[in-house]
């Protein structure tokens, strides 16, 4: 094996230095297909390297690389989880990270789903790595783990950017808007969207989290946020709301490194954080602009400063400071919190190395998931509950919340150890769709408020007031019956297991409150991962009922919370203004990519007020006239076709509306927007024209240098 090894070595130097574009591929081949039949640590090694080789080779055709990637990625795999050498672990996620384009693309054209299956199999194995030291095996200080196996931790950077990259929409490059819906191989686009938004929370989180001083891999992972952003501009947000949260100053110095060394470090990191934001700021990426205005006051004000801070350590000298203001070590308390924080995640991810210890067989444990496994696999579907009765058994907890007929079954997991009970809770709610989550909680509050109801009926039957005084005894009997009857529903004499009372009204400040949260909690769906979908509970369809069949997490919460802000809360106008302000605020943050958001929403607002036979809309006109009030200020000429779109799509305008349109119009420097959205008016919305024509006539007595531009329009359309 080493005579092989040595000759391949002497194959590789002489293709690199004779026909590399025709030699070097065959020499991989020749490596890849040895390692297949007898792997070994030297020759992973070597083919790993040579990877790389053809990868970066200029002799090389570029549009032959993706096929010779192609034709050994599931060699690459196989050496990549079976070594655990370093340089080949190494140069194998390198390779992988430049390869991930190329392969995802060949994927989507030829729908081959065995490369795929290769390719999300490597994607899941080097991922899983992340928060350990792998290839190395981990140290007792898990605080020095992150600043080992740096040139393992960089690849993975650069494969978890590209990942990010390639699996969100853009104009440009490979990415997932190439992809059909009706892909046969590359399904569930938008779980990989989503996974997407979970690999750049990843490298953000990492930034703000990690406790220890890593200059490396801080500077490495702003590089490689620089050219997400560049590339996916709609990340920019995203990106700049954990840069923020990065703060280097906080960062603890490594027992093993010097002052000097810290020292050096953080100025890097400082350099390197500086280096990004005017990368940002010069691109036109960070714009000073929408919602993005706070965070380019924020960073410019950030990179002034760590630009000022290197002036100074330029002229003093970097030799030249004081230790003891310099050094910052981690507290003991501190370290004994983080590492006690950090080692069940660390237990976690080292499995393959050090596997938990299971149950004995023949233990308690054992015995009752065996049962409950062979109960289970004996229903014949698995697909539907097996108990979605709407009435407890009894007024025990098992009854209102199983719904695997707990009756027959006989099987308590109570007495499941810790242990395995969080295992198996944690392991269900993850495996479990979220649609049939919320239909198991529909079935167990319909539980709650049947046995409501039978909590109420009792009452009203024990103060319903008695015309014969001959039948106070017998009252006197009733009422001790039915309170051992309420014992038997809401209270288990063995076991006292269930208590159920009378709710406590909500005051109007919990109420607000309440409200506050799901507002927020709605507004939040456009972010999230999940994905609802239609829901049935017995015969009712949950989301026909708000006519959100297809659900879209980029629009169906806006729907959601419009209608429960025109007619869920419509009986409250504290309540419901709660909601509209969320609406008008979100608005108003980026208001030149929303206008449809608010063209929605107040035509909603009109719509359900007519429908109520209110024609003067009271509603509609308050908060239409808000937001002219807040858009007008800060409209410019560029805002023309969205203004214009804004005040033509609009279900009614009033004179007050149109009289809104003045200050632009006597503006000389916005005086054109302000005409032509009269004169688009004029055109296209005849019932507007006599309130234009007031405002043209008093805007020509006011002010004579918008006399000849009020003329002009009145003599032509009136």
């Amino acid at each position: 094996m080493a005579n092989q090894v040595d000759q391949l070595s002497q194959a590789r130097a002489l293709a690199m230095e004779n026909k590399p574009g025709e030699m070097l591929p065959k020499v991989l081949e020749t490596a890849m297909l040895l390692y297949r039949s007898s792997p070994s640590v030297e020759l992973g090694r070597l083919c790993s390297g040579l990877f790389l080789d053809v990868l970066t080779n200029e002799a090389v055709p570029a549009s032959e690389k993706p096929f010779i990637c192609s034709q050994h990625m599931s060699s690459l795999w196989q050496i990549c989880q079976t070594s655990t050498d370093y340089s080949t672990y190494r140069d194998a996620v390198l390779t992988f990270g430049r390869t991930y384009d190329w392969m995802f693309d060949l994927v989507a054209k030829t729908s081959n789903k065995q490369l795929w299956d290769v390719v999300c199999q490597f994607k899941e194995f080097i991922l899983s790595k992340w928060k350990t030291p792998y290839p190395l095996e981990p140290s007792e200080d898990p605080l020095k783990d992150h600043s080992r196996a740096l040139g393992v931790k960089l690849a993975t950077v650069k494969f978890i950017s590209k990942a990010v990259i390639v699996q969100t929409s853009g104009t440009a490059g490979v990415n997932i808007t190439l992809v059909p819906d009706n892909h046969p191989v590359i399904t569930g686009k938008s779980n990989l969207e989503s996974e997407a938004k979970k690999l750049l929370d990843l490298l953000l989180n990492f930034l703000s989290e990690e406790p220890m001083m890593v200059p490396a891999l801080f500077s490495g992972i702003l590089n490689c946020l620089s050219f997400v952003m560049k590339q996916r501009p709609q990340a920019t947000n995203r990106i700049l709301g954990g840069l923020l949260r990065f703060n280097v100053d906080l960062k603890y110095q490594q027992d093993s490194d010097s002052v000097l060394q810290y020292r050096l470090g953080k100025r890097f990191v400082e350099r390197s954080y500086k280096i990004f934001v005017q990368f940002g700021l010069r691109s036109q990426l960070i714009k000073n602009s929408g919602s993005m205005a706070a965070y380019h006051a924020k960073l410019s004000k950030i990179s002034q400063t760590l630009h000022i801070i290197g002036e100074e350590v330029k002229a003093k000298g970097i030799m030249n400071f004081d230790p003891k203001q310099i050094e910052r070590k981690m507290p003991p308390r501190d370290r004994a919190k983080y590492i006690k924080a950090l080692r069940p995640s660390v237990s976690q991810n080292n499995q393959d190395r050090s596997p938990a210890p299971l149950p004995s067989q023949g233990s308690p444990d054992v015995q009752l998931l065996t049962e409950l496994q062979k109960y289970t696999m004996s229903k014949s579907t698995t697909s539907n509950f097996f108990n979605t009765s709407p009435v407890a058994f009894d007024n025990s907890y098992a009854s209102v919340y199983s719904l695997m007929n707990s009756k027959h079954s006989e099987i308590d997991i109570s007495k499941l150890s810790q242990g395995p009970m969080v295992k198996l809770c944690t392991e269900s709610l993850y495996q479990t769709d979220t649609n049939k989550v919320i239909a198991g909680l529909s079935i167990i509050a319909s539980r709650y408020t049947d046995l409501m109801n039978k909590y109420t009926q009792q009452n009203e039957t024990k103060k319903r007031p008695r015309e014969d005084e001959s039948t106070v005894a017998d009252t006197k009997r009733q009422a001790i019956k039915e309170d051992d009857d309420e014992d038997d529903i809401f209270e288990d004499d063995d076991k006292q297991e269930f208590s159920l009372g009378a709710p406590k009204p909500m005051t109007e400040g919990e109420k607000k409150q309440h409200i506050e949260r799901i507002i927020s909690h709605i507004i939040s769906v456009k972010d999230s991962d999940e994905i609802p979908s239609v829901t049935a509970v017995g015969s009712r369809d949950v989301w026909h009922k708000v006519r959100l069949l297809d659900w879209d997490n980029k629009t169906s919460w806006l729907t959601l919370l419009i209608r429960l802000t025109t007619r869920g809360l419509s009986h409250n106008e504290e309540m419901s203004n709660l909601a509209r302000q969320a609406i008008y605020d979100y608005f108003l943050e980026d208001f030149s990519n929303r206008i449809a958001v608010v063209i929605e929403w107040l035509s909603e607002e009109w719509y359900y007020e007519t429908l109520q036979g209110n024609e003067a809309t009271p509603t509609y006109n308050t908060w239409s006239l808000k937001v002219l009030d807040a858009l007008v200020p800060f409209l410019e000429n560029s805002h023309r076709r969205l203004f214009i779109r804004l005040v033509s799509e609009l279900p009614h305008l009033s004179e007050t509306h149109i009289h809104k349109i003045g200050s632009l119009c006597l503006d000389p420097l916005r005086s054109s927007l302000g005409f032509q959205s009269l004169k688009f008016m004029t055109m296209f919305r005849p019932p507007v024209k006599p309130f234009v024509q007031n405002l043209l006539q008093s805007m020509q007595e006011k002010d004579e240098t918008v006399k000849e531009q009020c003329q002009s329009i009145l003599s032509k359309f009136f």
